[in-house]
């Protein structure tokens, strides 16, 4: 059953360009029963492909192609390392995790307004992530808080394309615990997530294209949890979404 949540998981973000459904079947096919080794490999096998391809698009110059590829191969390579998150971390993990980002970081350049990286100051560390623009002018932002096993990347697919189709710029980051916070930099979660989602606000209102009187935090999974938190103290917060 985990193994099926995690595969409904990927191919849910199909919606978003980021899933193909032939690709993932054919994924799964080669995985063993509860066999987390082979899940490993079936999705990390799927992803170099998917990323090769999109690099052989990009070269011939085939911009599209190779947009909706990387897309792809950064959500492959997500699925690759999830079953392995534990302690310490194995050597695959921080791989994988990179190539994910990177993937996501080579689709972002070929957007029509491409996401900017952020680094927000969070205590002796930073909060990873991306500003995705919406166009021009003050808009509604929307925050993007990921869950246990989350990236910033992935949140691009649960709600920031839709966010960006209807106008709002979206916010995706990796809080404590999350991501490239846990992965490189060694934080965990902690449990005043009100102050982790306080300083992601303190940053993005400092910019002129924010209406700091319209932000929307959108929590998925354990991240509802981590959202209602910040929704329950923090006044900025107009809508928040569970």
């Amino acid at each position: 059953p985990l193994f099926d949540g995690q595969l409904l998981r990927a191919l849910g973000h199909g919606v978003y360009g980021g899933a193909a459904l032939g690709e993932c079947l054919a994924a799964a096919a080669t995985i063993s029963n509860a066999d987390r080794d082979s899940w490993q490999r079936g999705w990390t096998q799927l992803a170099d492909r998917t990323f090769e391809a999109a690099a052989a698009s990009w070269r011939g110059g085939h911009r599209v192609s190779a947009l909706n590829a990387f897309l792809r191969a950064s959500n492959y390579y997500r699925s690759a390392y999830v079953l392995h998150l534990q302690s310490p971390l194995p050597p695959s993990v921080p791989q994988a995790y990179r190539c994910q980002r990177d993937a996501f970081a080579r689709a972002a350049a070929l957007m029509p307004l491409p996401p900017a990286p952020l680094a927000i100051a969070f205590g002796q560390a930073h909060m990873p992530g991306w500003f995705c623009p919406a166009g021009p002018g003050r808009r509604p932002t929307v925050v993007c808080v990921g869950g246990y096993d989350s990236t910033a990347e992935e949140s691009y697919f649960w709600n920031a394309a839709a966010a960006l189709a209807r106008g709002y710029h979206a916010v995706l980051f990796d809080g404590p615990g999350q991501g490239g916070m846990l992965i490189e930099q060694g934080v965990p979660f902690q449990p005043d997530w009100e102050r982790v989602i306080g300083t992601l606000i303190d940053a993005i209102t400092a910019r002129a294209d924010v209406d700091a009187a319209r932000i929307v935090v959108i929590g998925e999974s354990f991240g509802g949890y981590l959202a209602a938190r910040a929704a329950a103290v923090d006044a900025r917060i107009a809508a928040c979404v569970l």
